[in-house]
């Protein structure tokens, strides 16, 4: 199963506030049978608005440890420019495993840690419904995404609990 543990819940829960898309770093024919083998092209409880892969990606440069590094980005200004009126800076938020794929875009960028089925007891992440938490929690209480910092997300999490409590 390719699936992260609560991938549908997840969804399902994203899907009540989200408009939801799927960007991958990989070549379309990959995107559509992962898309596929996961069930979420025809999943009754949630819908992807559309899937983006690699060819909508371009190259940026960047120093790091004194050493100059080229490598693929995701520049949401695509999707905002096509669709100004549905999406925006306000009400994106980008969640990648790969803090370097918001470099044009940092404000919507949310970091999750990144899945592998084959690690030990990786059938207990619980990072998505952690995730959803924190998304639903932004969708009821911002209209402006632009002001938020996601980068403590599980603290600002923590601290929206608290004060319920």
């Amino acid at each position: 199963d390719l699936r992260r543990p609560y991938m549908d819940d997840f969804l399902i829960a994203c899907y009540r506030h989200y408009d939801l898309v799927v960007w991958s770093q990989t070549r379309w024919h990959w995107v559509e049978i992962k898309l596929t083998e996961m069930g979420m092209i025809t999943h009754p409880s949630y819908k992807v608005c559309f899937a983006l892969d690699r060819a909508c990606m371009f190259k940026v440069t960047r120093e790091h440890k004194s050493k100059t590094r080229e490598h693929e980005v995701k520049a949401l200004d695509i999707i905002w420019r096509k669709f100004p009126d549905r999406w925006s800076a306000k009400n994106t938020v980008h969640v990648d495993d790969l803090s370097r794929n918001f470099a044009l875009n940092p404000q919507s960028g949310l970091e999750c840690t990144a899945y592998k089925r084959r690690r030990r007891n990786a059938e207990h992440d619980r990072e998505l419904l952690e995730l959803a938490a924190y998304l639903e929690y932004i969708a009821e209480q911002h209209d402006d995404f632009t002001k938020l910092d996601h980068k403590n997300w599980r603290e600002s999490l923590q601290r929206a609990i608290d004060r319920r409590n």
